[in-house]
């Protein structure tokens, strides 16, 4: 049953014996104001849809102006705390009951109580027997945020990816294959499935699940390699800005020059198998661990089958990519050559990316690759609160 701003009226507020007000939690969740009448009928407002002030109900609730702002608050009294988030009233004429009510309550040891339940009860009604009524306008929004919802979680089970839609890689140590088969057994780790998404024209991110095996100890400490798997370690890594081919190459014929080459920033080396970044589950079978990835994959990744590239896949955008690291490289020797300028202008400000347009200024480039030049260097060693706490802590040592 709905009730709508024009039946909040003085028939209805005589009727109201109790009632609450919360003005929402830190959270983000919805206030709500709840009355209780004699005739056993809860009235719920929802801070979505009021129309009116939410902040001061009072101006729409003439009982709730004498409690709020009375200090003895006239014909009602307080129930809650006084720093509660939600404010609680009675009737004075039922203080005496709820107060038993209350008293009854501690002597049980009970620490909470449902204040709704408390009135019905001092009131002699059945809480099973309450009508509950709430406000039209905030039952249409929680019905549509309802929809909402489930369309929402009907979308994210529809693109999930499967747990074997992609090939799951076997997990070496820094991804050296073994070309015995016999020593397989030996060096297994586990598995890994890395696959990326595209951020934009020339960006890709990577997300890597890997499932190490946690294997028995024949007593604390030792264990051997081909000892049973006990448990399915989920992990989450991410890459971001992956530059060059979108796969992990093998052990590259132990060459430090082969290594270095493919060791940049943004390149995938084989090195990148040992990453090990948030663990995420232990599970007791491999097939629940692939399946936990799909999850995680899209929760912590955003990758799903609306915008997966596999692993291994050939990238069209190396040209871009060029292009932008040449751009990298023209920044860096600009920087380079202006660091003390760039110093003297961070030294100004408290925090550094309030001086970003000036050092853009200076540098003659635009704001939004100053960020480039501030991940070349640490530029809150040099900024004006940092400096004067330096100054203070070091006093006539200076």
């Amino acid at each position: 049953m709905n009730f709508r701003y024009q039946d909040l009226n003085k028939e209805l507020f005589d009727k109201v014996v109790a009632f609450s007000y919360s003005i929402g939690s830190g959270l983000g969740g919805p206030g709500a104001i709840i009355m209780l009448s004699r005739d056993g009928k809860e009235y719920f407002i929802g801070q979505e849809g009021f129309e009116d002030d939410w902040l001061h109900p009072e101006n729409a609730f003439p009982f709730m102006e004498e409690a709020f702002n009375s200090e003895d608050c006239g014909k009602w009294f307080r129930i809650s705390k006084k720093y509660a988030s939600e404010r609680i009233y009675c009737r004075k004429e039922l203080q005496s009951q709820i107060n038993y009510v209350i008293e009854n309550y501690s002597k049980k040891k009970e620490l909470l109580y449902v204040w709704e339940t408390m009135v019905w009860q001092v009131l002699g009604m059945n809480p099973n027997d309450i009508e509950h009524i709430i406000y039209g306008k905030t039952r249409e929004i929680r019905e549509r945020d309802e929809e909402d919802r489930k369309r929402s979680e009907e979308h994210f089970e529809r693109v999930l990816l499967k747990p074997d839609s992609f090939e799951w890689h076997k997990l070496y140590y820094n991804n050296c294959i073994p070309k015995d088969e016999n020593t397989d057994k030996w060096l297994l780790q586990g598995y890994y499935l890395l696959l990326f998404k595209k951020i934009d024209e020339c960006r890709i991110d990577g997300s890597m699940m890997t499932i190490a095996f946690q294997r028995e100890q024949y007593r604390e400490g030792e264990h051997t390699a081909d000892a049973k798997v006990e448990a399915y370690n989920l992990f989450y890594h991410g890459f971001e800005d992956v530059r060059g081919p979108l796969e992990i190459p093998v052990e590259q014929d132990k060459s430090p020059m082969k290594e270095l080459k493919n060791s940049f920033p943004g390149n995938l080396s084989c090195y990148c198998v040992n990453t090990r970044d948030k663990f995420i589950k232990s599970y007791r079978t491999l097939e629940e661990a692939k399946k936990g990835a799909m999850y995680w994959l899209k929760v912590w990744g955003g990758i799903d089958s609306e915008n997966v590239i596999p692993y291994g896949t050939i990238r069209s955008d190396a040209e871009e990519i060029h292009k932008r690291e040449v751009r990298e490289a023209e920044l860096y020797m600009t920087f380079i050559t202006r660091y003390a300028d760039v110093i003297e202008v961070i030294k100004k400000y408290d925090y550094p990316g309030n001086a970003a347009d000036e050092v853009a200024e200076v540098l003659g480039i635009n704001r939004d690759e100053v960020g480039f030049i501030y991940d070349i260097f640490d530029p809150v060693l040099f900024s004006a609160s940092r400096l004067q706490t330096i100054k203070t802590m070091l006093g006539d040592n200076l």
